[in-house]
């Protein structure tokens, strides 16, 4: 899976769909003049999600590591994990920005 561990692959479908949602809520807002609040839920709910997600990857990842301090010591292994946690510890605050951000943007167009 890489140093990112599975979790970032969920990440980063959620990540493409949070743009999916605020390009199609930009494009409801100049043809019809608002915003869908059911749109506008979704994206809080994900940028609720986001954040819960990442600190999942962020506890994978560091038992990763610790798995890694608990038999032969390997530097490289250690580091592997340590960055899995952050990556994801990362992407899912980007993420959660990224929803919350729009949402809240958007709600003031309505």
């Amino acid at each position: 899976m890489g140093a990112a561990g599975p979790v970032f692959y969920l990440l980063l479908a959620l990540s493409v769909y949070t743009l999916y949602l605020l390009f199609y809520a930009s494009f409801l807002f100049r043809r019809e003049g608002q915003v869908d609040e059911a749109l506008l839920d979704r994206l809080w709910d994900l940028a609720q999600l986001a954040p819960l997600l990442g600190l999942l990857g962020t506890t994978l990842g560091m038992i990763r590591a610790f798995m890694a301090l608990s038999g032969e010591p390997n530097g490289a292994l250690l580091a592997k994990g340590v960055a899995e946690a952050l990556v994801n510890t990362g992407m899912g605050l980007l993420v959660a920005v990224v929803a919350y951000g729009g949402r809240t943007f958007l709600s003031g167009r309505r």
